[in-house]
Formats: C-alpha cells, sequence, structure tokens
C-alpha cells in the first residue's frame, strides 16, 4: 500500500515505461533515463519556447486511448499518466528531417573553420536525421560580423534563432542585454543600443549556444575540441567552488567548462573563474625544484638533501613549542591544512598555526547566478575555519605571536604576502621552509624551498563558502621534480622522527574525517561528483551580505 501511495506515475516511450513527476515536460522525463530526444531550443535551466521544433514526437495514446492529432514537440508537452510516445517511427523521422532541412537553408558550411565543430548539435543531428540533401537553390542570409561583448564573439550567419542566448540574458543573468530582432526571413539576434555586453557570465552564452553562432574569443582557433581530454575538477578562482571540467590536450590547459551541479553552480560559472586556466599553463615563475641556501644563495638540491637538512638543523635547536610557527594561505586543500597542523603538533606540540581571514562579501540577487560572484578569492577558508587554523581581520593574533624570538618558521603557499612587517620579523627566524608553487617574497627570504603542484595536478579537496566539500582529480601532469603538498608533509613528517606513512589522498582525507569534529561521517569515496556538506558547520564572522547590482 505505502509503495503504491509514493510511487510516481508513469507513461511509455518507445515501449519503455519512463516515471515522471506531475507537471513535468515528456523531454526532461526522457533525457533523464536516458532517451535521446534531439533539441536546440530546450534548456533545463530555462523558460519553454519550443522555436526549433526539432523534438517532434509522436504521442499514440495521450493517456485516454486517443491519438495526438499531429506531431508534437517534447519539450512544451507534459508527461501523463498511461500516455504512449514513440520517437522513431517513420513520421517522426520525417518531420525531422524537414526541420532538419529549414534550419540548414540559411546556414553556412562552416564546418571546416567553426571553432563548435566537434561539439555542434547541428553537425551532430544533421548527420544523423538529416536528409543529406536540400531544395533550395537560390543565395542564403548574409549577416555582418558584430562585436558583442568583451568575452564572447558572434557569428550571426551561423545562428539557428533558438533564442537560448536571449533568454539567458533575460531569464539567468537579468541584464536584458541581447535580443532577437527582426522577424521572418531576417530575424536575427544583436545586443541592444548598439553596445557591447559587460555582464560577468558571457562565457555561459557560449556554451549553450548549440551551434558555432557565439564562441569564446578565448578559446578561437585554439584547439579542436575533439583533441581535448576533460577532467571533472572544481574552479578555485574564489570560495564558491563551481564544478568544472578542465579541457588539456598534452599536458596543456585550454580552457574550464562548467559541469552541472545543482547544489552549488547549477549549469553556470563566470568569466573570472574560466580564465583561472592561465595560472595553470604558467612555467616562468613556477619554483621546478627544491632548493636550499648555500652561501646566502638558492641553489638546486635533491629531495632527500632537503628533508635531511631541516631534520638536522631542528634537531639540533630542539625548539620549543612557543618558538616553532606555521603560517598557509586558504588556496591550500583541506588535507594539507590537516596535515600542516598535524605536523606541529606530532613534533613540536606546537599550535601556532595561522591563516588570513580579511572580511569578504557575499553577494544576494533575484537572479541566483549572481550569488556565484564573491570577494573572496580563495577556495579553502571554509576548510581552515573548521579545520580550527588561527586567524583575525586585521592578523592581530599572528602579529601577537611573532613579538617572542622564533626558531622554525613553516609557510604554505603565498599568505600575508602584503604584510611586509610580518615578513621582516619571520626573516630573522633561524629556518624558514617555504612550501609552495612560485618564487614570491616568501621563497626569497626562506632557508629551503619545497616545490608544491597546481590542484589540476593532484587530488584533494576544498570546502566551499556554502561549507560543501569537494574533491578534485588530476588532471595534467605535475614538473619532474614537484611534489603535491601533502606528499611533502609526510615525508618531511616522517624525516622529522614522526612513524606512520599516508599514501594517498583518500587515506588523509579519512584520517582527517577521524580526528576533526566539522569531518565527521564523511568519507573520501562518499563525495562522489556532487560533494558532502560538513557535518558541523563552522561561523565565519568576516561574512557580509551585499545587494548585487544588475
Amino acid at each position: 500500500l505505502l509503495l503504491k501511495e509514493f510511487s510516481m506515475p508513469i507513461f511509455h516511450i518507445d515501449g519503455e515505461p519512463v516515471e515522471f513527476e506531475p507537471g513535468e515536460k515528456i523531454i526532461s522525463a526522457a533525457l533523464r533515463c536516458g532517451k535521446v530526444i534531439p533539441h536546440y531550443c530546450y534548456h533545463p535551466g530555462m523558460s519553454v519556447v519550443a522555436t526549433c521544433r526539432m523534438c517532434l514526437v509522436d504521442v499514440i495514446d495521450l493517456g485516454n486511448g486517443r491519438p495526438a492529432p499531429k506531431l508534437q514537440t517534447a519539450c512544451s508537452m507534459d508527461a501523463a499518466e498511461g500516455m504512449k510516445i514513440e520517437t522513431l517511427n517513420k513520421k517522426v523521422e520525417e518531420g525531422r528531417k524537414l526541420v532538419n532541412e529549414f534550419l540548414l537553408v540559411n546556414h553556412p558550411l562552416d564546418c571546416p573553420i567553426c571553432d563548435q565543430s566537434g561539439e555542434c548539435a547541428l553537425q551532430d543531428y544533421a548527420f544523423e536525421y538529416g536528409s543529406g540533401k536540400s531544395e533550395m537553390d537560390y543565395s542564403k542570409r548574409v549577416s555582418g560580423w558584430r562585436d558583442i561583448g568583451t568575452f564572447v564573439a558572434l557569428e550571426r550567419n551561423r545562428c539557428i534563432q533558438c533564442s537560448r542566448c536571449d533568454r539567458f540574458t533575460r531569464e539567468i543573468t537579468g541584464t536584458n542585454e541581447f535580443g532577437m530582432f527582426n522577424r521572418g526571413h531576417e530575424l536575427t539576434v544583436d545586443t541592444y543600443a548598439d553596445r557591447p555586453m559587460t555582464n560577468k557570465f558571457q562565457g555561459n552564452m557560449a556554451d549553450i549556444c548549440p551551434v558555432g553562432a557565439i564562441t569564446e574569443k578565448e578559446f578561437r582557433f585554439k584547439r579542436r575540441v575533439w583533441k581535448l581530454k576533460k577532467n571533472r575538477s572544481i574552479c578555485t578562482g574564489c570560495s564558491t567552488g563551481c564544478n568544472v571540467t578542465i579541457e588539456h590536450d598534452r599536458n596543456e590547459i585550454f580552457r574550464l567548462k562548467p559541469h552541472e551541479n545543482q547544489s552549488v553552480n547549477k549549469w553556470w560559472m563566470c568569466d573570472e573563474g574560466r580564465l583561472t586556466y592561465r595560472m595553470m599553463n604558467e612555467r616562468k615563475t613556477r619554483i621546478h625544484q627544491p632548493l636550499g641556501r648555500v652561501d646566502g644563495k638558492l641553489e638546486g638540491i635533491t629531495w632527500e638533501d632537503a628533508y635531511g637538512a631541516i631534520a638536522e638543523r631542528v634537531g639540533d635547536m630542539s625548539p620549543l613549542p612557543q618558538e616553532v610557527l606555521a603560517l598557509t594561505d586558504t588556496h591550500a586543500s583541506n588535507e594539507e591544512l590537516f596535515l600542516l597542523k598535524k605536523l606541529l603538533k606530532d613534533i613540536f606540540s606546537a599550535d601556532n598555526i595561522f591563516c588570513p581571514l580579511p572580511t569578504w562579501e557575499q553577494y544576494e540577487s533575484d537572479f541566483f547566478i549572481n550569488t556565484l560572484i564573491t570577494s573572496d578569492k580563495t577556495p579553502n577558508r571554509a576548510g581552515a575555519l573548521a579545520l580550527k587554523i588561527k586567524g583575525d581581520t586585521k592578523t592581530a593574533k599572528l602579529k601577537k605571536a611573532i613579538e617572542g624570538d622564533l626558531k622554525v618558521v613553516f609557510v604554505l603557499g603565498n599568505p600575508f604576502e602584503a604584510e611586509l612587517e610580518v615578513q621582516e620579523k619571520l626573516k630573522r627566524a633561524q629556518l624558514v621552509v617555504h612550501l609552495g608553487l612560485f618564487h614570491n617574497s616568501w621563497s626569497e627570504i626562506a632557508d629551503v624551498v619545497l616545490p608544491g603542484q597546481y590542484y589540476s595536478e593532484k587530488e584533494g579537496t576544498y570546502t566551499n563558502k556554502n561549507q560543501r566539500v569537494q574533491a578534485t582529480e588530476i588532471a595534467v601532469q605535475a614538473l619532474r621534480r614537484t611534489r603535491p603538498e601533502w606528499q611533502i608533509l609526510t615525508e618531511l613528517s616522517q624525516a622529522l622522527g614522526k612513524t606512520g606513512f599516508f599514501t594517498s589522498v583518500p587515506q588523509v582525507f579519512n584520517a582527517m574525517s577521524w580526528e576533526v569534529k566539522a569531518f565527521s561521517g564523511l568519507s573520501y569515496e562518499s563525495l562522489g561528483g556532487i560533494g558532502k556538506e560538513l557535518t558541523q558547520k563552522a561561523k565565519d564572522t568576516g561574512m557580509k551580505v551585499v545587494r548585487a547590482q544588475t
């Protein structure tokens, strides 16, 4: 009885039963269960317009024993109990061929030079459902090139008038910068008042355009998409933690694309986040190998020599707990922060670990996409708070901690880079060890520099502003003589006399969930593709909510 009461209604597609929620469209239910219905204008995040007519299906039973009089658009018709639909019969096949031929009437043969080639819905559907011929024997309509924005380019000749771009600026960003003009044969898309767009989410228009009409300027003519390999990850440009795919070829990253996660960024991401791929390819300022200070100058050394030198100096000094300090930025992963804290506690019985925690602004808006923007440009502030790493808005706690004499200082990343007073005081410590990616003011004053890896080169987890823990995976190969920071911290602990050894990120994460209250109940395997929220959320007093300007 209970099963009957809570079971979802069912309709049939090509003889197969499909469950649906009351009010759900046919195409939505079909796509959810893996049935392919070709479409251009339909997008689950926007309103239904049914302009492309590509999603035609044959409703042979409306649920009352009667068929629909003609082919119906699956995106605009509600599913009904007992409804029977066919998507592969002759009638549907003929309808799709006619629609496809009509959409190609003015479409140029740009595939060889079009950036969308290889991920173009029109190209795929023309091959799958097209007739291969055209009745048209007159010249095609030609529209001029338009500069429509800072991030995207418009080639109007390729447009099939699906109106996704128009609906995006009206319904998603609320900026109303883009629209459809004229009628019939002269119908075109363009910006209003001849002004280029300035919104921060233009790249999404290139993502949702089913053809090559709107493309990213940043990616134009860089690489054919079928050569790109894709890896799931998150954007570390801010604390929102948008889910992305890192797209790369021959160990070079070419672009970041948003990946759907309804709990974080839905289908979208900002243009600033897309540009973070540039830093992943940076090589000039990267630290390529371990460095040790010899006669006042940093010189290349082996990993064994680096660990040995640190262990020897620490052994000679025998520092007291108050003479040891660690600084970290909040770009470090949860595992790295946990291991750094564990290193201080297990080896030195110290708890002097600090990170910058400035105040930050979170936008609130009637349009969800604006809430993706935040002034906190680090990916793991919430993780640092959950791990109880010390910090405050004016670095008062740190300044008090460095008043005494310090013997050993560990620096992870590039924290407090603008605090020259802090750097000057820590410079006097007898041993400064820097773990990082790039040469900076800390590597200049360090006695030993240990090269880490970018998040696209290693595994790790990050806790976003909503305290959701998400994992990253290895996308590209790291520089040969670098190591992931979690491994460096593990090996350093071992060199300093700690027994026990972590061999993988999942192992570190599971140890962290056992020892840290905020992460209790979580396991690395349970994070999956969408992440999990912390079981005990930490309060962030530095957050200020402001109203977004649209």
